[in-house]
């Protein structure tokens, strides 16, 4: 989704009539969310009939086109769905973040948990540690915004930035070259990680991070906790060398909303 919760309550400032607010969990790898999302609606139209026959005719034109609008949209569906509709009004976002699910018809949209999930999930950092490289993952309600890799270059012991997997093949050479490169990260590593820190100190700035996940080897973390002065609220130690961003999201700061 990309967006901040202030550009969305802008976005849905249109909404002031009775609006249809869904919030549903629709995860690729289950089907269970249609039941979910058929018997919601139904049980809503039930009540709002019987309290005001007049207001369920609305309901029942809206709460058609939301059906056609997700049947239409299942191919680009992730996790979970939040959905505002009014009379001539629908506004749809796709979350990598769970939600409760809820169904609520009310003047004005009910954005009362899209804001409790931006708490939960606001913009921060991941910080993938390997022994030559760092990457820099930017990402808020679980979702990729931004990536910036990093490599040490041998000849002149700075760091350089690549793109994607563009990095240098630091093992051409053999068994020897690589007894040798082993040996450097043993002596250099810690002073090398010291080079980088202020470029992440500054990346952190301009991405707005509110906090940092370290990800990579248990030895590689424990250097850089050390060294950041950003708030580190989560550190996965596992080596994830190879691993794509969304994977890194996916094992990290998503892995306890699973």
């Amino acid at each position: 989704m990309a967006k901040s919760i202030e550009h969305i309550n802008k976005e849905l400032q249109h909404l002031t009539g009775y609006t249809l607010s869904i919030y549903l969990n629709t995860s690729p790898d289950r089907e269970d969310w249609r039941i979910r999302l058929k018997n919601g609606l139904k049980r809503m139209k039930e009540y709002i009939t019987a309290s005001n026959p007049e207001q369920a005719k609305n309901f029942t034109k809206i709460s058609k086109r939301v059906e056609k609008a997700i049947r239409d949209h299942q191919t680009s569906l992730s996790n979970s769905l939040v959905c505002f509709v009014s009379d001539g009004h629908m506004n749809m976002y796709h979350l990598q973040i769970p939600v409760e699910n809820d169904f609520q018809w009310k003047k004005g949209p009910a954005t009362e948990q899209l804001q409790a999930k931006f708490d939960e999930y606001p913009k921060c950092g991941v910080v993938l540690l390997q022994n030559n490289k760092v990457t820099l993952i930017t990402s808020v309600l679980g979702e990729l915004i931004h990536e910036m890799h990093y490599e040490i270059d041998l000849e002149t012991n700075n760091w350089k930035e690549y793109k994607g997997t563009a990095s240098g093949n630091i093992y051409s050479g053999g068994a020897n070259h690589r007894e040798k490169f082993n040996r450097r990260l043993k002596e250099n590593q810690a002073r090398w990680y010291r080079q980088i820190v202020p470029t992440i100190n500054r990346f952190a700035r301009q991405q707005q991070w509110q906090s940092v996940h370290l990800a990579g080897p248990a030895e590689l973390t424990k250097t850089m906790r050390n060294l950041l002065s950003i708030k580190v609220n989560g550190e996965t130690t596992r080596n994830y060398s190879g691993k794509s961003a969304h994977a890194i999201l996916n094992r990290t700061i998503l892995a306890s909303s699973s």
